[in-house]
């Protein structure tokens, strides 16, 4: 699939700006993470930090809950218009915020603005592309993704030095407004026609609702605590199944669905511990632990640039199979490992967790909108497939990380143990993309 072909006429100019608009995403998402601790110096707000650094990916939970009907019911221009104002809006509460509190309602607001842009989004792509062309521009979103991953966290620390925080906060706002104006201008090359489509968010609710409860209660000890926080791990998780089968209305889109949700849980639980583990584990400094997060990413990067969507062994379940390795050479690792030679292997496990991202990311989330369901509902079920599968498994593994640490274990053991939720939910994963393979698109109810 030539470059050139997904860039051709207007739909190639929305794509552009399509990929503009998450370029200045994450660079302010990384903005956010980078200088979220001299925020909460300067503001006196470390007893919210935590709170404040998952409310983006649970507002953003909740309003994907909620997305398949609005974009069902409004225009591709009007949904771009109000995603836009409402990001925005949340920005600037954190921008001028005089509290701790009030970046907390920013990241809030700026949470829902981005589950709406991001479920359209995702829609947008599955009606512009056809099944040859979608996972080759799907690739091009991790590619996108390398350099902020890489200069990143560098450039915003530059600026919040320099400037202050509030600018680092502000100035990748202007580059997606950019972006936006311009996705707007070009918003018609997207097939859209006005559908009624009911309105099923209380699964979604309850997993919004157990992921705050979950991270709340991860930041104090005692034993309600623990037992609410197995609760919300518990609930999140029947609540992401139950929301993605009642959306799916089973069939293989469902397995579709849930193996791609168990590829983007495994690689967000182990890139979430590896600046951890190689800081704290094996006391190595905050160097090698860029090395590690960097690894993973370039291979995702990479790998994902050329997808294989007919080649054998199918890449989807391979990547998981690699997911699950990458997993337990991180558990054997942490528990039994130390000094260069564990960092070695930490930084090797993570480019394997990188190399299953990137040959199965672009395939699986392409292959949802192969059957016969529209783009513009599938869209919101396959970016709720992917957030919320991402802020449970962190919460998990963050949270648990964080228990065991306050109750007397190790580094490397309390590492070690957060790795080992990851393998079974990639092995089901595994299980799930072996499935759809047997499951024709006629078994999914209509």
């Amino acid at each position: 699939m030539p470059i050139r072909q997904v860039f051709h006429g207007r739909r190639g100019v929305f794509l552009f700006s399509m990929l503009l608009a998450e370029f200045g995403g994450g660079m302010q998402g990384l903005a956010v993470s980078t200088v979220l601790p001299v925020v909460a110096q300067e503001l006196h707000g470390f007893a919210l930090f935590g709170a404040t650094l998952a409310a983006g990916n649970i507002a953003a939970v909740l309003m994907l809950s909620f997305s398949a009907p609005i974009l069902a019911r409004m225009r591709p221009t009007a949904v771009i218009a109000w995603a836009t104002v409402i990001f925005l809006a949340g920005v600037a509460l954190s921008v001028f915020a005089p509290t701790m509190e009030w970046v907390l309602a920013g990241m809030v607001v700026r949470g829902i603005g981005l589950g709406l842009i991001t479920g359209f989004g995702s829609s947008a792509i599955g009606g512009l592309f056809d099944d040859r062309e979608r996972p080759r521009v799907l690739g091009l979103y991790a590619f996108v993704w390398l350099i902020p991953s890489i200069a990143g966290p560098a450039l915003n620390a530059v600026v919040a030095e320099w400037v202050g925080w509030r600018w680092a906060f502000a100035w990748p706002a202007f580059l997606v407004l950019a972006a936006r104006i311009l996705m707007g201008a070009y918003a018609s090359a997207i097939p859209w026609e006005k559908t009624r489509e009911p309105v099923r968010a209380v699964a979604g609710v309850i997993v919004a609702a157990a992921l705050g409860v979950g991270a709340a209660a991860s930041t104090t000890a005692g034993f309600w605590s623990v037992v609410l926080f197995v609760l919300a791990a518990i609930g999140g998780g029947v609540g992401i199944i139950a929301f993605l089968r009642r959306g799916a209305r089973g069939g293989r889109l469902f397995s579709v669905l849930l193996s791609f949700g168990a590829l983007c849980a495994g690689f967000s639980g182990i890139d979430a511990l590896l600046s951890v583990t190689v800081i704290e584990a094996f006391g190595s400094g905050l160097l090698w632990a860029s090395v590690a997060i960097t690894a993973a990413l370039i291979m995702w990067t990479l790998a994902g640039l050329r997808p294989r969507p007919s080649a054998r062994p199918d890449r989807v379940t391979v990547g998981l199979v690699l997911m699950v390795l990458a997993a337990l050479a991180l558990v054997v690792t942490s528990f039994t490992g130390s000094g260069p030679g564990a960092i070695a292997a930490v930084i090797v496990a993570a480019g394997v967790a990188g190399l299953g991202m990137g040959i199965a990311y672009p395939l699986a989330m392409s292959e949802a909108f192969e059957g016969p369901d529209a783009a513009m509902r599938v869209g919101p079920l396959v970016s709720f497939a992917e957030t919320a599968s991402m802020a449970w498994i962190s919460m998990i593994c963050g949270g648990l990380y964080s228990a065991l640490h306050g109750f007397g274990s190790g580094p490397g053991a309390a590492a070690g143990a957060a790795y080992a939720v990851v393998v079974p939910v990639a092995a089901v994963g595994v299980v799930m993309a072996a499935r759809r393979r047997r499951v024709p698109w006629a078994a999914t109810a209509a």
